[in-house]
């Protein structure tokens, strides 16, 4: 199968502060250094040897098994493993082929002093093709951008891997499943109320979304029966609730709202029962049509089911 991963995971880090990722995202390697370690074990890696001399380096001082054992992560079949490194506030992830390339120069400012070379190029997208921006990803995933070394297994290896083979967590999707059949009893609920109950989860919803009313409850100006202001944009909304409405009363609003653009910076139409497909204003921005999905939705995601179901108890 051409998209069959390791099931293993590693983290690595390409020189530090990520100062070798340049050279490794254009050539498609992994950079390291241990510049300390002989060419020779490198390219044929002798572990009891390479153990020697790490533990000669550290001496009395702790942290070399730790060394060690990345380093022999990178040299023992590092083919077996799915490599991720974070860098540009993105995941990138790779596979890479067995054996290393050692720098003929030494260890340089720009590659390092060896390299890995890419099976699977550098990427940062899912296999779904999914942009895996670390402002988007678990916690728990993104905690191992903190590791101070330059190998480590991260915690939570197998939603890394679910992540990139664009699979969803099973806890996420059934709450997910729940949600979207609560949408639907809400729906159901939204086209019952009275149309004052309507009017009031209107401004319920403006309320939670920084929309605050600026017109006391029936006494807006004609035409108009919510104005809300929302300090933060600076904009006054004019706003229609109406139960059920055609096209024709909804143009006929769009035209009001045209020739108020002055004073008001957009329009929102909310409906629950509208008579036949409704369909805002090429030409005019501003205009925003709320039908009872969107209700249902905003219902639901503002945490105001609860209110929605006592308005029928």
């Amino acid at each position: 199968m051409p998209d069959k991963l390791p099931i293993s995971v590693r983290y690595v880090k390409n020189g530090r502060g990520g100062r070798w990722w340049r050279a490794a995202e254009a050539n498609n390697q992994v950079h390291l250094g241990w510049k300390d370690i002989p060419r020779k074990l490198l390219l044929k890696p002798e572990f009891s040897m390479i153990e020697q001399r790490i533990r000669a380096y550290y001496g009395t001082r702790r942290g070399a098994m730790q060394d060690f054992n990345q380093l022999r992560d990178l040299l023992d079949r590092p083919s077996k493993h799915l490599w991720i490194t974070f860098e540009d506030g993105f995941m990138w992830w790779c596979t890479v082929r067995d054996g290393a390339n050692v720098n003929a120069d030494g260890e340089s400012l720009e590659k390092g002093n060896f390299w890995l070379t890419c099976d699977r190029n550098w990427s940062n997208r899912s296999l779904d093709q999914k942009l895996l921006a670390i402002s988007n990803l678990p916690g728990t995933v993104t905690r191992t951008a903190g590791f101070q070394g330059t190998v480590c297994t991260p915690r939570d290896s197998q939603a890394i891997l679910r992540i990139i083979q664009g699979r969803r967590d099973a806890d996420a999707v059934r709450a997910a499943k729940a949600r979207a059949g609560y949408e639907r009893a809400v729906h159901k609920m939204i086209k019952r109320v009275s149309a004052k109950d309507f009017e009031q989860l209107v401004d319920l919803i403006l309320a939670r979304t920084g929309w605050v009313r600026i017109s006391t409850l029936g006494k807006s100006r004609e035409g108009v029966d919510i104005e809300a202001e929302n300090a933060t944009a600076n904009e006054i909304a004019f706003v229609q609730v109406k139960s059920s409405a055609t096209q024709k009363v909804l143009n006929d609003y769009v035209e009001r709202y045209r020739k108020r653009r002055g004073f008001y910076a957009r329009m929102i139409f909310t409906v629950h029962s509208p008579g036949g497909k409704l369909s805002p204003p090429t030409d005019l921005p501003g205009v925003v049509l709320w039908t009872c999905d969107r209700l249902a939705t905003l219902v639901v995601r503002l945490g105001l089911g609860e209110w929605v179901e006592s308005r029928l108890a």
